[in-house]
């Protein structure tokens, strides 16, 4: 999970990497006292979402004034970028000096810590990286011990006047990638000012919610913030996954599986639909118990734009019949809520699943197919959406 940028900024100063001074995190109250800020001096105003790619979806601006950082927080604070509403927006000082990158991450299909670190950062680096006169890429198993060997050799590779600043912050980035048990640990752009000293103009922190009983501080930081991490805190108190993908989505997913609920998502948007969320709902530890399902269901009904909701179960060791009666429980204590759904339940004791929802739900749409489900679901969402 993408930590946002200023909660990343607060590991990177807590392990000793320095940050820009005068940082500030301001919500909707607090502009103007922004506006009426001494001394005016110009500012980055940066949207905090956890999401990358703010810079090219207008959530990063400079203003060269605090009147003009007041505005652009304004015009930024209530948007949406990429799914997320912008909540608070950070203001810091601009920082002279030329642009690096570097990072840490987990390399899954390798089994080891790919150690990242190029002298053209900043907002292409894709492009810079293929560019740049100096590109280091090193994969090390996942220990400490092959981490420090891995810096050493990028020191040797490094100009001798920036060498020393820039290995040290490396050590002190892979510190925090261990410490925190990270997957992603990335600073882009890390600056080195002409005095030789670093400071890290960004921080994209990608932590596992699955070590995250682990850490306490971690665990806080985003109890402290529960409006700008639902998605974890989701996790963290159910213990299963529901996250928003659109605010503007109007098909809301009950699903489970990770990767068949990421391949419905696909099926979906390639046909032009708008799914709301991904949904893990994990029906084998349900048993019986409609909690689960009451609580998707609370969060598509607050959902401004769901029209209608598509489940959709591919049961091996989950008995299909136990989950429709969970189901029709469910809705049963939902009066009021009555939007097209669509059920297509596949996998074991499917046929008694079918006859229970015809008898005691009738409402629901029972669908075996998967093109027709997704082609049923599209249309049942225009239509709703145009009634």
């Amino acid at each position: 999970m993408l930590l946002i940028e200023s909660d990343g900024k607060r590991l990177l100063q807590a392990h000793g990497i320095p940050v820009p001074a005068s940082s500030l995190v301001i919500g909707q109250e607090d502009v103007a006292k922004l506006a009426a800020a001494h001394p005016s001096t110009p500012k980055i105003v940066k949207a905090q979402v956890p999401v990358g790619g703010r810079g090219k979806a207008g959530g990063v601006l400079r203003a060269e004034s605090s009147a003009e950082a007041a505005a652009a927080a304004t015009a930024m604070l209530g948007r949406h970028i990429k799914g997320h509403t912008v909540r608070a927006c950070l203001i810091e000082e601009p920082i002279a000096g030329s642009e690096h990158y570097l990072a840490l991450l987990v390399d899954a299909g390798s089994g080891g810590i790919r150690l990242l670190y190029s002298d053209a950062g900043g907002i292409d680096i894709e492009q810079a990286a293929t560019t740049s006169g100096h590109m280091f890429d090193r994969l090390v198993r996942p220990d400490r011990n092959a981490f420090d060997a891995a810096i050493s050799e990028l020191e040797q590779t490094l100009d001798p006047t920036s060498a020393s600043a820039i290995a040290a912050c490396a050590r002190q980035l892979g510190a925090l990638f261990f410490d925190k048990e990270l997957l992603l640990a990335e600073i882009n752009p890390l600056f080195l000012r002409p005095n030789g000293q670093i400071v890290a103009g960004d921080a994209k922190i990608v932590i596992d919610l699955n070590a995250i009983e682990r850490h306490d501080d971690l665990k806080s930081m985003l109890s402290g913030h529960r409006d700008w991490y639902p998605d974890a805190w989701r996790k963290i108190q159910e213990q299963f996954d529901f996250i928003e993908l659109d605010a503007q989505g109007t098909i809301g997913l009950v699903t489970t599986g990770a990767g068949l609920s990421m391949m419905l998502l696909d099926e979906l948007t390639e046909k032009g639909a708008r799914p709301f969320n991904f949904c893990d709902v994990r029906t084998g530890q349900m048993r019986g118990d409609p909690s689960r399902l009451l609580a998707i269901f609370r969060w598509l009904k607050e959902a401004p734009n769901v029209r209608m909701v598509l489940i959709n179960i591919f049961a091996g060791i989950t008995d299909l019949a136990e989950f429709a009666r969970t189901l029709v429980l469910a809705l049963s204590q939902m009066p009021g809520w009555n939007p097209p759904i669509v059920a297509r339940l596949i996998g074991n004791n499917e046929e008694l699943a079918m006859e229970i929802l015809r008898t005691q739900a009738p409402q629901i749409r029972f669908e075996t197919d998967l093109e027709k489900a997704i082609s049923l679901s599209t249309s049942m969402a225009q239509e709703a959406n145009h009634a």
